[in-house]
């Protein structure tokens, strides 16, 4: 027995050693073969494949040449064969101390027809009831260089313009951009793309064909959290001052953009949990703003304490204060009157140069709406008529001239939850500027 001993020690080790390797290796099998598992033809989201490039999502905003918001969210999206050859021409311009700037990347085709309608001119839009834009598969995108401090390379133009200048053959462009141009074209093409003769910043995937057209929301793809926690809002300075116990956060990754998230809060037993979240809201064609100023089309960034709900008729379901109103009841938005920014009644008799009347608002969108206590003061010019309500039904894009919107039904569950009696409010703007109150 002695002597088999030996034997059996190293085969105890083997057996070991193989338990290991069976319990071990299956953890690091799964992570691979989830890597292994998106294909080149898949839509990625770029952010999870790389952090090297400066995302700035064009049609996210309404800095574009429709001047609306058509994007959800700036979500940067692409198929992964047209990702891994992007990643390819960003490493060779960082190299030379420059990034690579991603103004559009995968679109929808739902937005491509929206962009068919509004363009000035169809040489620059493709035809979405054709062929379609490579935008359309993910395998397009439309890109420009920063330096290393993120500021933009002179070029022959900006984004989304229509003129001659815009073609990678002006000649009429400065030695500089073409330089800063030739840097980038070199860097693309030899990674795969090729260029279009009327948009020097659009460049497609030569294996455009491999891919499909699609029409997959960008919302799909979008993993930011719009919402708070307990503590988060227990931080908060105003919610500390208030004394509220019911709280509406509308809130957006960008300043610039007219598409928000609504989620709802309420204090029970002393905590703050969260009522409903992920809610597309609809704020001010040109997004939030820190300076409210009245006709700017932006909502203001702050937190408000919800007023009086105003309604076509009495039967409405909620705990706020309702006001059933007429063709006479008007909410005054002159300036020069001691009535801006107040709830009054017609006939005018010389006291206001403009108001709106609630009657004539059209497409249902007044038939609820509540307060929201913004400009009490009533400070000229500051803006004035800053409401929660329906948005429009009939449009695509959605947004308003200032005020905050939900759909119909969203809106309708968030009045019957609201209750005046708990001191609600609204906190709203850019999610990197709410936490500051």
């Amino acid at each position: 027995m002695t002597k088999h001993k030996p034997y059996i020690i190293r085969s105890l080790i083997s057996l070991l050693l193989l338990f290991s390797f069976i319990f071990i290796y299956p953890i690091n099998v799964q992570s691979t073969t989830a890597g292994q598992n998106v294909t080149k033809k898949d839509l990625v989201l770029v952010k999870d494949h790389t952090k090297n490039f400066v995302i700035d999502m064009k049609y996210a905003t309404c800095n574009n040449f429709t001047g609306k918001t058509l994007y959800p969210s700036p979500t940067c999206v692409l198929t992964k064969g047209t990702l891994d050859k992007l990643i390819k021409a960003n490493t060779l311009v960082m190299k030379q101390g420059y990034k690579i700037k991603i103004w559009d990347a995968y679109r929808p085709l739902s937005v491509q027809k929206i962009m068919w309608d509004a363009t000035p001119d169809k040489k620059y839009v493709a035809n979405p009831y054709g062929s379609g834009s490579k935008h359309n598969k993910g395998a397009a995108v439309d890109v420009t260089l920063v330096d290393s401090k993120g500021k933009e390379l002179k070029m022959p133009t900006g984004f989304d313009n229509f003129t001659e200048k815009a073609s990678p053959n002006y000649k009429g462009m400065t030695s500089e951009q073409r330089k800063n141009l030739t840097i980038l074209s070199k860097a693309m093409t030899s990674s795969g793309f090729k260029t279009i003769s009327t948009e020097w910043w659009h460049y497609e995937d030569t294996d455009w064909k491999n891919y499909k057209t699609q029409d997959v929301s960008l919302s799909k793809f979008d993993k930011v959290n719009y919402t708070f926690d307990k503590n988060k809002i227990e931080n908060l300075r105003f919610i500390k001052e208030s004394g509220t116990s019911q709280l509406i956060v509308v809130t957006s990754q960008l300043i610039n953009s007219s598409n928000a998230v609504i989620s709802t809060y309420e204090k029970k037993n002393n905590v703050w949990v969260n009522i409903y979240k992920g809610i597309p809201a609809y704020i001010g064609l040109k997004g939030f703003s820190l300076n409210k100023q009245e006709g700017d089309k932006k909502t203001p960034v702050g937190a408000f304490h919800i007023g009086t709900c105003f309604s076509k008729t009495s039967n409405l379901e909620t705990g706020l204060n309702i006001y059933k109103y007429d063709s006479k009841d008007v909410w005054v938005d002159d300036p020069g009157s001691k009535y801006y920014n107040t709830h009054q009644r017609e006939p005018v008799n010389g006291r206001w140069k403009s108001s709106e009347n609630f009657s004539k608002v059209k497409n249902g969108i007044y038939d609820v709406f509540f307060n929201i206590e913004y400009n009490n003061d009533r400070v000229k010019n500051k803006g004035s008529a800053i409401f929660f309500h329906i948005a429009n039904p009939t449009v695509s894009i959605k947004y308003t001239n200032g005020c905050v919107s939900a759909d119909r039904q969203n809106l309708l569950k968030i009045v019957k939850w609201l209750d005046k009696d708990k001191s609600p409010m609204i906190l709203q703007g850019p999610l990197y500027e709410i936490a500051k109150f």
